[in-house]
């Protein structure tokens, strides 16, 4: 992991193995790309011969699931898009790869994306999307939908502070605990550090938040001192692994709630 201020906080990338299946091959030629055994594979020549090298693991077990497949195939195909859209006016080579990581909990599944590409900085990028389903249903989960009927996500910030406080002071680069910009109460759900929580995932008996989701510019409200340079956060930096049994008393039974 490394830090640029002005720039953004790396997360380091996740060690993920990505899954083949004799379907992955005929995703990759619906989206124009081949398959090279591991990734759907393309590049594309900017306005200014700049080359952008794209590459996506598919997890080909879960693209044909009826209740997982219409998803990541939707969140796969605007991803390439994507960067193919921005590879046409890049003025330098550049690339973008996504990797993935599978995760359960009983009946439920999230898969993580991760996805690490470079824009027009100096470093790259990292940033994060997940999804959850309830297999045995059939049906997609919020993170609301683990919670009890009046609970919100506020209540997750408050019950998981401490693991919230130790994966920040455990952040990189090496800090003082408590300092700006790893302070509890710039990672609640309504801040724009912590992704609003959108990037999570059930894994045993934890409930993991990858924070932020996305690459933040900055704090908001801005938050640093005249003259030095401000703080900016790149997806998956503060990942906080909360034991469900810390938030039993919000949570429904089926997910660990008392």
């Amino acid at each position: 992991m490394w830090i640029r201020l002005g720039g953004a906080l790396a997360a380091a990338a996740l060690a993920f193995t990505p899954v083949a299946s004799a379907s992955a091959p005929d995703f990759c030629s619906g989206l124009g790309t081949d398959w090279d055994g591991q990734y759907c594979h393309t590049s594309v020549l900017s306005e200014r011969n700049a080359v952008r090298d794209i590459k996506v693991a598919v997890p080909g077990d879960l693209i044909d699931n009826p209740v997982t497949g219409p998803t990541i195939r939707d969140y796969l195909t605007q991803l390439v898009n994507n960067w193919r859209n921005v590879g046409v006016h890049m003025v330098a080579d550049s690339f973008g790869e996504e990797n993935f990581q599978v995760l359960s909990r009983g009946g439920v599944m999230s898969v993580v994306f991760h996805e690490d590409y470079h824009a027009d900085g100096p470093q790259p990028n990292n940033a994060y999307r997940t999804f959850t389903w309830d297999m045995a249903r059939g049906t997609r989960l919020a993170l609301a939908d683990v919670l009890k009927p009046g609970a919100d996500l506020g209540a997750i910030a408050t019950l998981g502070e401490p693991f919230i406080e130790d994966a920040l002071n455990q952040a990189p680069p090496q800090h003082e605990p408590g300092s700006y910009p790893f302070v509890v109460d710039r990672w609640g759900p309504d801040k724009v550090y912590s992704g609003g929580y959108k990037a999570w995932a059930l894994s045993g008996d934890e409930l993991i938040l990858y924070m932020p989701d996305y690459p933040v510019g900055h704090d908001s409200p801005i938050n640093y001192t005249p003259g030095v340079m401000q703080w900016s956060m790149d997806g998956g930096t503060v990942q906080a692994h909360i034991p469900l049994a810390a938030l039993s008393s919000v949570l429904r039974p089926q997910f660990g709630g008392a």
